[in-house]
């Protein structure tokens, strides 16, 4: 749109040389001898250079004075008016004059100005060239200086709705500079937020255990049995090792996993039993398969399973005081499932920071975490095969 309007001032230019040389042409060749018995060649000469200066001036300054804009159109206009008293040929002038009144002066102003130049295009040479003159004198400038004013007003809404769309595109620059800023932000804070729960559900379990596990060995050690202690140290050896490879993946942005989901489960449930046989404190658990569980998952799914069993075993032996728990993991058609179940106390109240992290995780891949608790807890994540989210 913008080198539309700058064309547009070009060939407004082009078309006021043109016709100021096709007005000297014309006088020439009307009468050959008369250039030199006349002013009409100093004044053509007068009215380019004056044009051309004020022009190229014009279009230097950001805001030209008004002053001297109007001084300048009145000496091209008592200019092109003494070539209208000397020659009806230069009339045609008026088009190009109308346009750059229009252009430099107030609307209402402009067109009075219009009018005005109309007034000299179609009167002065009914005064000084009665011979020459028609009536077509007088139209044929009058439908100029209305299709001028026309050809101005489309210009100048061309120029309004390159504006708008100038500012159109400023602000959706910015928007969209705003909106890529917010999205880093949400995407740091979401990342901060699944860095928490995979630390939690890695590092911080496996640590956990560890701990447990010392102090048990620590009593062993006090009341004599070795024995004990060393199945326990064992035990500390296996989980350690079971943490550490849990971080190196974590390390690796948890990288898809070389096992399945069900393998996945047993190992975490042998884990699970033997780290309780080495407390002191055995918990029966058993693992459960259903329906097509040899289906291969998307990553993130099978991810959010596993993790799902491990937070969900953890806050079984840490707060169910449990003898016996049975885990369930069941692959349909459209869902899976996976069930926890305890013969525990229940439970103990308010969601943890473990449960409000798994829940916000089953969510992620479009599930959804249930826990009902009486004589026991029952809690079941269900998890559509047909949703296309991803976990962030």
């Amino acid at each position: 749109m913008t080198a539309l309007l700058r064309t547009l001032r070009v060939g407004l230019h082009l078309l006021f040389a043109f016709l100021l040389v096709l007005g000297l042409a014309l006088f020439l060749a009307a009468e050959p001898g008369a250039a030199t018995g006349t002013p009409v060649l100093p004044l053509t000469v007068a009215l380019a250079l004056i044009y051309v200066l004020g022009t190229v001036w014009e279009h230097s300054v950001e805001t030209p004075p008004r002053g001297v804009v109007w001084w300048w159109l009145a000496v091209v206009t008592l200019l092109w008016h003494a070539l209208v008293a000397v020659s009806i040929t230069f009339v045609w002038l008026l088009f190009p004059l109308v346009l750059l009144f229009l252009h430099l002066l107030p609307r209402t102003l402009g067109v009075v100005a219009a009018a005005l130049l109309w007034g000299i295009a179609a009167f002065v040479p009914a005064a000084l060239h009665p011979g020459e003159w028609t009536v077509g004198s007088a139209v044929g400038p009058f439908i100029g200086t209305v299709l001028a004013v026309a050809i101005y007003w489309t210009y100048l809404a061309l120029h309004r709705e390159a504006a708008h769309h100038r500012a159109v595109a400023e602000d959706l620059r910015a928007t969209q500079e705003e909106l890529a800023a917010s999205e880093h932000q949400a995407g740091r804070l979401e990342e901060r937020e699944r860095l928490s729960r995979e630390i939690h559900d890695t590092v911080a379990q496996g640590l956990s255990s560890i701990v447990l596990l010392s102090r048990a060995v620590r009593g062993s050690l006090e009341q004599g049995d070795a024995a004990a202690a060393l199945r326990q140290v064992g035990t500390i050896e296996e989980q350690a090792a079971d943490s550490l490879d849990e971080a190196r993946r974590f390390v690796r942005d948890l990288a898809r996993p070389g096992e399945s989901v069900p393998t996945a489960l047993r190992h975490l449930v042998a884990r699970t039993r033997a780290r309780q046989e080495a407390l002191g404190d055995p918990l029966s658990i058993s693992l459960h398969l259903s329906g097509d569980t040899d289906r291969e998952l998307p990553e993130p799914v099978a991810r959010v399973v596993v993790r799902a069993a491990g937070e969900l075993l953890n806050n079984v032996v840490r707060h169910a005081a449990a003898d016996r728990a049975v885990v369930t993991y069941g692959v349909w058609d459209t869902e899976l499932t996976l069930d926890v179940l305890d013969d525990g106390r229940g439970f103990p109240g308010e969601r943890g920071y473990g449960l409000r992290g798994l829940a916000a995780r089953v969510a992620s891949v479009g599930g959804q975490l249930l826990i009902e608790s009486d004589g026991g807890t029952a809690a079941t994540v269900h998890i559509p095969l047909t949703s296309a989210k991803e976990p962030t």
